[in-house]
């Protein structure tokens, strides 16, 4: 009898009488007409709730509306029976009553169900429900078919959170987090912004304030020698993104989520590698030659502006483990954005990328604390040209003597452009003379 009513009272959209499309056992889901949902609802209103308890309705954090519960198996069913029923789900406003209204909106669910189990059955219902800014409350109808057929059914209700909330949510954290780093940033390093705002000063183009720029990511990674860092700049993406959606998902689920075992690992590798880089991480002159320099006005005193590409490069170099290290790194931020929102407690990074970020975070390291050959040739350089201003300082009179200085000074600038850029001032070390470096030391300062 109430498949009769059933049949009858299925209406397809052009509203024509059907009969309900049938589904193989092996199919696993209810197959309706589109438009069943309304046929849907009244079967709800006509007939008695009968024998499925639904139990644990959440959200999921998916975009559309994805909802989670768990049916457990009516008494009085054999089991094999059980394994055949298959599910179907309308969802509509909640009211002061269970049923829906006659002139309830009705929202048919599309259910992806596993094969039900001889106790509890965890199945999710996927909606397109309307979407504002506050949470609403959903009364669900989770409906047993058998062949196809609705048989029994069970009621809950859920609150369903706003998905543009959600992201604004996951994006405001984050503009709340970096606005307050850029404004630590600001203050920590106001003398270098101040120097840099001067500069730009003379450009014909607006300069920019110092605040933002204080919001570029290579002001706020930078290292104490005012070079943009690669290990604080990871350190920074990954913990924005994890910020962003775990924000993201706490507003989209109302729970706060574990974090899965493979982000905490990425972390973890990230934070490793810039504490060891700060560890490893030293001068490229020697401390002798770097005074000497500073002291002959060779190289300018003023704190260094850090630049994108001290990212990818280190002493006039292109590193190329850097190159990979921010490669994999974007990667893994955008997939920890793109599928992590989805599934924060359960997202995976296949092994080999965190394998390879882990190697690439050894292999800079190792290249912070070995000399490069750039380094190596500077320090080599400015040490022949400190010996020869010793000679020539002791043999004033000697031809010799000053030959070995000018060409020692002429085969430095190269190295001095490579590594500095532009804090060489190559005009200062063309008008260098012996003895400029004591003759300025002992001149007071202004």
């Amino acid at each position: 009898m109430l498949r009769g009513m059933l049949a009858l009272l299925l209406l397809l959209t052009s509203g024509e009488i059907a009969l309900a499309q049938r589904a193989s056992p092996a199919e696993g889901a209810c197959f309706l007409p589109q438009g069943a949902e309304k046929a849907l609802a009244e079967w709800v209103r006509s007939n008695p709730m009968d024998g499925l308890i639904v139990l644990s309705p959440k959200q999921t954090s998916h975009a559309r509306a994805t909802l989670s519960f768990e049916i457990r198996k009516p008494d009085g069913i054999e089991e094999e029976e059980w394994r055949r029923t298959s599910f179907a789900a309308i969802a509509y406003r909640a009211a002061m009553r269970q049923r829906p209204p006659d002139d309830a909106r009705v929202f048919l669910g599309y259910v992806m169900p596993p094969s039900p189990g001889a106790d509890v059955t965890p199945i999710r219902a996927e909606f397109t429900l309307p979407d504002g800014y506050a949470p609403t409350a959903w009364q669900v109808a989770i409906i047993g078919c058998r062949d196809g057929t609705p048989e029994r059914f069970g009621l809950t209700e859920v609150t369903v959170s706003s998905y543009s909330l959600s992201v604004a949510a996951g994006l405001g954290s984050v503009i709340l987090l970096y606005v307050l780093i850029a404004f630590t940033a600001r203050g920590v390093h106001a003398r270098q912004l101040e120097l840099v705002a001067q500069e730009a000063a003379s450009d014909e183009r607006r300069p920019k304030p110092a605040l933002l720029r204080a919001f570029s990511p290579v002001i706020i990674c930078q290292d104490a020698f005012g070079a943009a860092s690669l290990s604080r700049f990871q350190v920074l993406l990954f913990t924005l993104a994890v910020v962003g959606v775990y924000a993201y998902v706490l507003v989209r689920t109302g729970q706060l989520s574990a974090l899965s075992e493979d982000v905490l690992v990425l972390l973890g590798i990230t934070l490793t590698g810039s504490t060891l880089a700060n560890v490893a991480d030293s001068q490229v002159l020697s401390a002798p030659n770097r005074l000497w320099l500073l002291a002959t006005g060779v190289l300018d005193n003023r704190p260094r502006r850090p630049r994108w590409q001290d990212l990818l490069s280190a002493e006039g170099e292109i590193d190329v483990t850097r190159v990979q290290a921010l490669a994999f790194s974007a990667f893994a931020a955008i997939a920890l954005v793109w599928y992590g929102a989805t599934d924060l407690e359960q997202f995976r990074i296949p092994p080999q990328l965190n394998a390879l970020i882990g190697i690439s975070q050894i292999v800079y390291v190792a290249g912070k604390a070995l000399p490069r050959e750039a380094a190596k040739r500077l320090n080599e350089e400015v040490r022949l040209l400190r010996e020869a201003e010793r000679d020539t300082l002791a043999k004033p009179e000697d031809p010799a003597a000053r030959l070995g200085f000018d060409r020692a000074r002429t085969a430095l600038q190269t190295s001095l452009y490579d590594v500095f850029g532009e804090r060489f001032r190559p005009e200062r070390l063309r008008s260098l003379t012996p003895g400029q470096a004591s003759i300025a030391a002992a001149v007071p300062a202004a």
